[in-house]
């Protein structure tokens, strides 16, 4: 059953385990088995997205501010995620098929193998992390919130911090690779400027409005250090 999904292979050995904020579950093999007895066992299990699309219809005997069905309702949040992690996506898009290649070749010095190792160590990375850094998170530095928020903000810089290094190493390793092997520049210089265009967003935009925040409500937390 498991061979009709398009599985990327191996890619669970790169998540941090936190499925809820992974754009990948749908391609991967242990989400999809640790899941599958579940959803075999619990026929009735609810589907909260046709729930919702039913519910729409309905007029709501309710204010809107007391809607139940809330937490279903971050579109906005979740296409402003998409926005903001489409270079990373487009990148996987970009060497899936050239890596798979790639680890094919024989005879290729070691230089070279690190190299593609670098790749593949990283570019499934990038996405998984940059969706966890952004996902729900407004970046506003006007914007009230409270102390769970300060410490999502802490992990976001983190994340964001971490995700800098993967970024680099990608870089690293397509320089390399392209070079020796030709046939797949356009491929390479393509995921390349992806690359860069998230390192200038991240340095422009999304780790000084973090840090901003964090330093304005640095208050709430007493003594520790936001910054």
């Amino acid at each position: 059953m498991a061979e009709q999904f398009n599985f990327i292979s191996g890619i669970y050995n790169y998540c941090d385990y936190v499925c809820e904020k992974c754009v990948f579950t749908d391609r991967c093999y242990l989400y999809w088995a640790e899941n599958q007895k579940d959803e075999e066992s619990n026929p009735l299990e609810v589907n909260f997205q046709d729930l919702l699309e039913d519910y729409e219809d309905i007029e709501p005997p309710f204010e809107e501010d007391e809607n139940p069905f809330e937490e279903f309702r971050n579109e906005k949040s979740e296409q402003r995620t998409q926005e903001i992690i489409a270079p990373s996506v487009k990148i996987v898009e970009i060497l899936d098929p050239v890596v798979e290649h790639l680890t094919e070749k024989q005879g290729v010095p070691d230089v070279i193998r690190k190299a593609i190792s670098l790749v593949l160590e990283n570019y499934l990375l990038i996405t998984v992390k940059y969706y966890r850094a952004v996902h729900q998170t407004d970046f506003d530095v006007d914007a009230e919130i409270d102390q769970l928020d300060i410490y999502s903000y802490m992990d976001t810089e983190k994340t964001l911090l971490a995700l800098k290094g993967f970024n680099w190493n990608l870089r690293t390793g397509l320089s390399a690779l392209r070079a020796y092997f030709p046939e797949y520049m356009g491929e390479f210089n393509r995921a390349l400027d992806l690359s860069r265009a998230i390192e200038n967003r991240i340095d422009d935009e999304l780790l000084p409005a973090t840090r901003i925040i964090l330093r304005k409500h640095s208050s709430s937390l007493g003594n520790e250090d936001v910054t």
